[in-house]
């Protein structure tokens, strides 16, 4: 019942920030994250899976904090030029 209306949400997300790199980064990451719990507790992962799900999240996170100092220094900069 959850996952639908999650679906809905970042749907909903994406139609209404087209191009902003930073919210499709973090729905991405979310969206990722969220597979991962269920798929967790069904029982035997193996340990190559768990490390490069890991990873995709790290990187997935890396991204999207370089997304969001890239809004902020642009924010700075059109603040500054004023």
């Amino acid at each position: 019942m959850v996952f639908p209306l999650y679906g809905l949400f970042f749907r909903r997300l994406f139609k209404n920030n087209p191009g902003n790199r930073l919210v499709e980064c973090g729905s991405i990451t979310l969206i990722v994250f969220l597979a991962m719990l269920p798929i967790n507790k069904i029982g035997d992962v193996p340990d190559w899976l768990f490390g490069a799900w890991l990873i995709l999240i790290l990187l997935l996170c890396a991204a999207m904090l370089f997304f969001l100092f890239q809004r902020m220094f642009h924010a700075i900069a059109r603040r500054s030029n004023q």
